[in-house]
């Protein structure tokens, strides 16, 4: 089993999901859906190595994307995130203002993880639709 297979499947283990051999073998991209998490992955190579990239929703958690490079180390990429913070004595204009730039944010983060095939394709657990749908909405149409 390789680095990357591990590190993966460690992450997972308590819902025991694993990387499927196969796949991890011939460095295919896949989809695994499974005890309510829909999690989507891909192998690549960049400038430090070889890597699987995956991205991880389950309604009860917030969204991973995650680089597993093929030495272990991990670097966590942008996700789509339904938690937004506010400073302390926050004005309402400022409030909303803030709202605006992570609505804007999430639906880049999303568009650029449909354009790498991370996207919602239909055989994904109903909460991971309901979150994806909810932190994406336009409250401003």
């Amino acid at each position: 089993m390789s680095e990357i297979e591990h590190v993966f499947n460690e992450s997972f283990e308590q819902f025991q999901i694993s990387l499927p051999p196969e796949d991890a073998a011939q460095k295919r991209r896949g989809k695994i859906v499974k005890r309510g998490w829909a999690i989507w992955y891909l192998f690549g190579t960049d400038a430090r190595g070889e890597y699987l990239d995956y991205y991880a929703a389950h309604r009860m958690t917030n969204d991973r994307h995650v680089r597993i490079y093929a030495n272990g180390t991990t670097e966590h990429l942008p996700a789509v995130c339904s938690m937004c913070f506010f400073p302390p004595n926050c004005t309402p204009e400022e409030e909303q203002s803030i709202l605006r730039e992570h609505a804007a944010k999430n639906r880049q983060i999303a568009k650029d993880l449909d354009e790498k095939g991370f996207g919602l394709t239909g055989n994904e657990p109903g909460g991971v639709v309901m979150n994806r749908y909810l932190t994406l909405k336009d409250d401003e149409k």
